[in-house]
């Protein structure tokens, strides 16, 4: 139907204006991907930081070493395609952080008494099923790796995630069983023994 990706927006714009539609794909795509990388830089660097400590401009330059090298080396040692690999634990990662999204809204509204069931069914479904497919992605990764490979490195971070979630659900439900604990009302019978 489309001779490039470019052309469902000549739909709107038309056709004489495919100049401007690849134009304006190019700039969305860039535009994207920076601000996703500037992102994930910072944030890397400031928990990086915050994890050991570290403080002023040498920390900053220490944090911000340490979120690139990593990168950096699997950019250079993994084999052609390798983005492929993770393609997968991206999205299930990017699934998995709008269900703990919905988990600490669920906590926050549960926290100021309001109703929480639009926000923990959903939460429910898309943890299950994300931590599902992280778990499936382990094995699976597990099972065809040869050796410390990409499948390896991805199998891995597949568990760290799930054991990260975890530890958070956990986290959650024993902070919400104590507040459920400090709002029931006090046993009027050993009031009244006193």
């Amino acid at each position: 139907m489309f001779d490039s990706p470019f052309d469902f927006l000549t739909l709107v714009i038309g056709k004489q204006n495919l100049p401007f539609a690849i134009t304006f794909g190019a700039m969305a795509f860039s535009t994207f991907v920076f601000d996703t990388l500037d992102v994930c830089m910072r944030l890397g660097r400031y928990i990086v930081q915050e994890l050991f400590g570290f403080k002023g401009r040498f920390g900053a330059f220490v944090g911000t070493l340490a979120t690139v090298l990593l990168p950096f080396f699997l950019v250079l040692t993994a084999p052609k395609g390798a983005y492929l690999e993770f393609w997968t634990l991206f999205g299930a990662s990017n699934q998995l952080l709008a269900g703990l999204t919905l988990l600490s809204i669920s906590a926050w509204l549960y926290h100021a008494r309001q109703r929480i069931a639009f926000t923990l069914i959903p939460m429910f479904f898309v943890l299950v099923i994300t931590l599902w497919a992280l778990i499936s992605l382990a094995i699976g990764n597990f099972q065809t790796m040869q050796g410390f490979d990409m499948k390896f490195i991805n199998a891995v971070t597949s568990l760290a995630l799930v054991g990260l979630s975890i530890y958070l659900i956990i986290a959650a439900a024993i902070k919400l069983r104590g507040e459920r604990q400090k709002m029931e009302p006090p046993n009027m019978e050993a009031v009244e023994s006193v």
